[in-house]
């Protein structure tokens, strides 16, 4: 009897680190390209103009607020030059919040960017957080206007080379495409 409750014990004592792992993880869902882009109330190209972080409305938690200037909208409707998107994390205090797998944008950048909803505030406000985040750049070989997605952690130099790049218009007109097939 003595040797069941100890490998009871054991057993439970492993699995309450298994649930505290699990719990800092993130997943994100592979999703289509199409489903992306069906799922978004709006998909804007555009440039990140500012951040700021500071705690949200909602719940309190520290959020990075990026403005992008709003280039073209895509699908969906907005009214306004510039928006807002809150990003999970940031400074607050003498402490950071991180979200693992989070990669927000940077100041800066262009990129195509599908957003989730407008009426809700997310943890990552893009869908499929990184899956509906896309970088505009200039080919090194034609210097013309390509789309590549975001990938964690690489290296932005020579990135039209390391992934498969489309050309700006070629990717807004299959956004579009896809618009069109799901009505």
């Amino acid at each position: 009897m003595k040797k069941i409750i100890s490998i009871a014990t054991i057993l439970t004592f492993f699995s309450m680190f298994l649930v505290i792992d699990l719990t800092s993880a993130t997943t994100v869902i592979k999703k289509s390209f199409n489903r992306v882009a069906q799922e978004s109330e709006l998909i804007f190209e555009g440039r990140a103009i500012s951040k700021e972080t500071r705690p949200s409305p909602t719940s309190g938690m520290p959020f990075t607020y990026f403005v992008f200037e709003i280039i073209e909208v895509i699908k969906g409707n907005y009214p306004d030059q510039t928006i807002e998107l809150g990003f999970m994390g940031g400074p607050q205090g003498d402490r950071i919040l991180r979200v693992s797998d989070m990669r927000m944008p940077e100041v800066g950048e262009r990129g195509i960017y599908f957003v989730k909803t407008l009426k809700e505030q997310h943890i990552h406000p893009l869908s499929g957080w990184h899956q509906g985040h896309y970088l505009v750049i200039a080919s090194e070989q034609t210097s013309m206007d390509v789309v590549v997605p975001v990938i964690r952690n690489k290296n932005r130099k020579n990135l039209s080379k390391a992934v498969r790049s489309i050309p700006l218009e070629d990717f807004k007109q299959r956004i579009r495409n896809v618009m069109e097939e799901g009505q």
